[in-house]
């Protein structure tokens, strides 16, 4: 089963994003609450703030956005085996 172009752009862009642009999304929410005042925003910056911090302090980070990247491209293709199955 070939996998799609379009699934490792995706897969590749999720753990990427992971790795890199986490505390980036975290800023970009603050900024957004401060343009707007509205308390979700506020709530998503700090989910992203603290998932930034976590996530980057973790040990196995490389593994984890390896990983996800991996579960990206797997799944669907193991639904579709067991479609056929």
């Amino acid at each position: 089963m070939p996998i799609s172009k379009r699934r490792w752009i995706i897969a590749i862009a999720a753990g990427l994003y992971l790795y890199f642009l986490l505390p980036a999304t975290a800023s970009m929410f603050y900024d957004l609450y401060h343009l707007t005042h509205l308390d979700p925003i506020y709530w998503g910056y700090s989910g992203f703030k603290a998932a930034g911090y976590y996530f980057g302090v973790y040990e196995h980070r490389l593994l984890a956005c390896m990983l996800v990247a991996a579960a990206i491209i797997a799944i669907p293709l193991l639904f579709r085996m067991l479609r056929r199955a």
